[in-house]
Parts: C-alpha cells; structure tokens; sequence
C-alpha cells in the first residue's frame, strides 16, 4: 500500500485520498471504502494516473457523481478515480456545446438555455455527469443523450486516445466501447428561442418533481423499463410502493426508485432490490434488469 500511495502522491494534478467511504460518493449514501480515492485535475495527470494503476495492477473504477451506483458495505479494494478540473469544462461555439466529462449534466442543460440552444433540456434534473449520461446512453421524457451528440473522446486504460462519431440509440446501454474512459463529448443542438426553452425545462422539472423521490437519497431508476411496459407500474402492481428492509424503502412516490430513509446500508439496498425483483417474477414473469452498477459484491 505504502508503494501505491507515494506512486499516487507524485502526481502533480492529481489529489489522493484513502479509504473514502462510498456513502460520501454516491447519491445512496451507502457503501464501504474504496481503497484510493484520486482526483485527476487535468490530462497530463490524468495519464500519468492511469500509467501507476496499470503499473500496479490495481482495479480501477471511474466515478461521475456516484448517482446510479451501489457500492457494497465491503467497499472497493483498487482505485476510484474522478475526473475533475479542466474536464468539468463547459464551452459553447454557436449550436454546439464542447464539454468534460467531468461536468455536471445539468449544467449543459443550463448552458445551452442561456445560449439559445435546443436539444437538451431533458438532461435539467439528471444528476450525474457527461461522462455518466454517455456510459449509459442517460434520457427522460422521450429524448437520450445518443440524439444530441456528435462526438465522444476516449482514452483506453492503455492511454490510448480514441474517437467517436456514431451512435447507436440503444435503452441504457454505453455508447462507447467497454474498456473505454469518456474524457469529453461535443453535442450539436438546435437554435431556439429562449423562452420555449424555458417552457420545456420548466415542464421537466415539474413532473420530475411531483413523480420522483425529489431531494431524498436515491439512486435514480433502479431498474431499466421491460420492453412495452414501465418497472415502476410492475412493482406498484406487485402492492411492493412502500415496502422496506430496514431504512431501505420503495418509494411511495415512484415504485422504481428506492430511498435511504437514513442509515440504510447496502446490505438492506441489495436485499430490498432481490424482493422486489422476485416479486415482479412471480406475478408477471418477467426478469427486471437492474439499472444501477453494483460495486464490490462479486465476492458476496
């Protein structure tokens, strides 16, 4: 350990911290520690940090905001990494929006209101980050991150810096390929007046907040929606929109999110998601395919 943290410590660009509870990095509040906890600042630090893990062999994990994770109560014992500073840089050029991955999703939202450009208000409320939204094709209210954008950076766990132009609209699922680090993406929007931009985010953020856990400590959809039909009307059949174990709870607002009602651990998270997929299988026979990433229970 002592030789991984002086390899870190070296880094100029790069903050290092150990043994970080993920209930401080994650929207659940829950989980155990990870290991290292190292914030990469710019791209020179970022490669360099890339090169120590590889060199040590450590397991790696990129965090955005922690917003659709679930890490176990036994933590992760490698290197979660953040990609901060220069990366959470936002620009706008006409209709198009250069940004980190690092940045906050709904700050681009934000930013093309200001500027007068159309295509992404359904990101206003979405909590993570560009590089979260493009790992896992992020989208509410008919529209998905794949339609607005137009380019994705890349760099490999080998360093190696990669290019994307095309994209599959594929429900949920990454659109870059596995093994891959989203370092920035360009988005091409559309001119619009500034005031039916604001009808729409102001539609967004209203529903959002009348059918959503809003404020509380969630981790967005737990499950992705069957083909045809929604999680949350399956589960809310099943009678399961308030069912607990512990202070885990289904929310009684919207039956496909679950709430740390405080001091939840991810034990009762784990066991509260396997209740209610069981219970969806029973009544309907169907297989609901979990949304969330789970973190360090391969070994439980």
């Amino acid at each position: 350990m002592r030789d991984h943290l002086a390899s870190f410590v070296k880094i100029e660009g790069a903050t290092v911290a150990v043994d970080v509870p993920f209930s401080r990095l994650t929207s659940w509040r829950v989980g155990g520690p990870a290991k290292y906890l190292i914030e990469v600042h710019n791209e020179a630090a970022f490669i360099e940090t890339l090169s120590v893990v590889a060199g040590h062999q450590l397991p790696l994990l990129i965090l955005g905001n922690g917003t659709n994770i679930l890490a176990s109560d036994r933590g992760f014992a490698g290197v979660v990494m953040r990609l901060t500073g220069d990366f959470s840089r936002v620009g706008v050029d006409g209709t198009r929006i250069t940004a980190g991955s690092g940045a906050s999703y709904s700050s681009l939202a934000r930013a093309a209101y200001d500027a007068s450009i159309s295509g992404l208000e359904f990101a206003l409320g979405i909590p993570g980050t560009v590089g979260g939204a493009a790992m896992m094709n992020a989208g509410a209210y008919g529209q998905t991150t794949s339609e607005a954008l137009e380019r994705i950076e890349t760099v490999t766990k080998d360093a190696e810096q990669r290019s994307h132009e095309s994209f599959k609209d594929k429900y949920r699922a990454s659109l870059v390929p596995a093994g891959e680090i989203v370092t920035s993406g360009i988005f091409r929007l559309k001119a619009k007046p500034s005031q039916e931009i604001k009808k729409q985010m102001d539609m967004i953020k209203n529903k959002r907040k009348e059918g959503q856990p809003w404020g509380q400590a969630t981790a967005g959809s737990v499950f992705k929606n069957p083909t045809g039909d929604y999680a949350g009307r399956l589960i809310e059949e099943c009678g399961m929109k308030g069912v607990a174990v512990g202070p885990a709870r289904v929310s009684t607002v919207h039956a496909n999110f679950i709430v740390n009602e405080g001091g939840a651990s991810a034990s009762d998270i784990i066991e509260l998601i396997a209740l209610v997929s069981n219970g969806v299988r029973d009544r309907f026979g169907i297989e609901l395919e979990t949304e969330v990433t789970l973190i360090g229970f391969e070994e439980e």
